[in-house]
């Protein structure tokens, strides 16, 4: 500050405020400048360990999903070339499925010979039963040939009568056993199995035993051999009728319902039951000549109502009754 003759009385210091405006625009863009290499280098840090995470996990996540795969007779060894940790997993991997594939074809290679010794056993015990009676026969007829017996003649009708009948019951065991052995192949088609069930039901129209139908619906479509299910139920219903003791009146109750997916059949008796040692070996393959018992049947209904998708199962109580259960798809359009 000066007076009028010039003369300096006081120096007055302000800031020079653009210039402060320059320096914080200065500031901000440098920490904006810091801020945006540390995101930078955040991200690419990020993208970097993503990249080596995904690397290392890649093989492992292979064998879980290897290990997810895993079924009998369909697995696949997996391929890694790398010397690591997870080289080493992968290994033992590869070495496991050869193990278990030994395993497995030695397991089924024991539960075919298991297979077959028990229906052996099963096939020799039903045939040296009818053999027994017949070497007896034979015998009894040869001695009252040699002692010139009067009666012979009539020994001889009835011993060939009693061989005849053996040999039926020889026969009726060969025809079971090759019908479960070679099942022949389902030639599928859409039918409506509500008829067949009648068409079943009228087989059996002249029959002691009473068969009641209760049937909902006039026509429901599966996709299945229709013979083959025809064979089905007529089985079922056999079984029933055998399974009513003589001093019961015989009575069969058929039932048909559905759901949204299947259409379950019932089968109703009203015969002894079944006791719990049987129920486990129902659907084994069980040669004999009994009238009452289930021979080959049960095993050939399950093999046919499994191979057109279904199920069978069934419900006993002893001295009350069995009933069977069929659940086949309906046939969707």
């Amino acid at each position: 500050m000066i007076n009028n003759k010039n003369k300096v009385l006081a120096y007055l210091c302000l800031p020079y405020f653009t210039k402060q405006n320059l320096l914080e625009e200065e500031i901000s863009n440098l920490i904006v400048a810091e801020i945006n290499l540390y995101v930078f280098l955040i991200l690419l840090s990020s993208m970097i360990a993503v990249f080596i995470s995904n690397k290392i996990t890649r093989p492992l996540a292979l064998i879980q999903e290897k290990f997810k795969n895993i079924k009998l007779k369909t697995y696949e060894k997996i391929e890694y070339n790398g010397k690591d940790e997870v080289g080493d997993l992968v290994k033992e991997y590869n070495r496991m499925l050869i193990e278990l594939e030994k395993n497995i074809e030695l397991l089924s290679q024991s539960e075919r010979e298991s297979a077959w010794r028990e229906m052996a056993k099963q096939i020799a015990h039903e045939i040296k039963n009818p053999l027994t009676p017949m070497k007896l026969h034979i015998q009894m007829l040869l001695r009252s040939w040699e002692n010139k017996d009067s009666n012979f003649e009539m020994r001889l009708k009835r011993t060939s009568k009693n061989i005849i009948e053996q040999i039926n019951a020889l026969s009726k065991i060969a025809t079971e056993f090759s019908n479960f052995a070679k099942m022949p192949k389902a030639n599928n088609t859409v039918f409506n199995i509500v008829e067949v069930l009648n068409d079943t039901v009228r087989l059996f129209e002249n029959e002691e035993v009473k068969i009641l139908t209760l049937f909902r619906d006039k026509e429901i479509n599966v996709f299945a051999d229709k013979e083959q299910i025809t064979r089905v139920f007529i089985n079922l219903i056999k079984n029933g009728m055998q399974a009513v003791p003589e001093d019961k009146k015989g009575r069969i109750n058929v039932y048909l319902e559905k759901d949204e997916e299947f259409v379950i059949t019932q089968l109703q008796d009203n015969g002894d039951g079944i006791n719990d040692e049987v129920k486990e070996k129902l659907f084994r393959p069980n040669f004999t000549t009994k009238s009452s018992g289930m021979g080959m049947g049960l095993a050939i209904v399950k093999n046919i109502i499994e191979s057109a998708n279904g199920k069978i199962f069934f419900e006993t109580k002893i001295n009350i009754g069995t009933t069977f259960f069929v659940k086949l798809p309906i046939y969707d359009k």
